[in-house]
């Protein structure tokens, strides 16, 4: 790991980041090092979790339950865009 990649995981314990759900602090300070990836570590990661993670079917979903997917993301997004704090 580099110093810059160490260095999103420090500061990423003490993140205000809104991410969406509950969430272990271990787990935003991953997702604070991936952002401070190179482009090209991304995709690598990401191809490599995708083929370790674990297939879930948990059945098809309602419309209520996709209505409530889709409000929940669009808020997620539109307080990103609305954030005005330096990154």
């Amino acid at each position: 790991m580099t110093s810059k990649q160490e260095e999103a995981v420090r500061l990423a314990v003490g993140a205000r980041r809104r991410y969406a759900g509950n969430m272990s602090k271990q787990t935003a300070a991953l997702l604070e090092a991936f952002e401070a990836l190179a482009p090209d570590e991304k995709r690598t990661f990401t191809a490599e979790f995708l083929r370790r993670a674990i297939p879930l079917d948990s059945g098809p979903l309602d419309d209520e339950e996709t209505a409530h997917a889709a409000d929940s993301l669009f808020a997620l997004l539109d307080a990103e865009e609305n954030d005005t704090a330096p990154r």
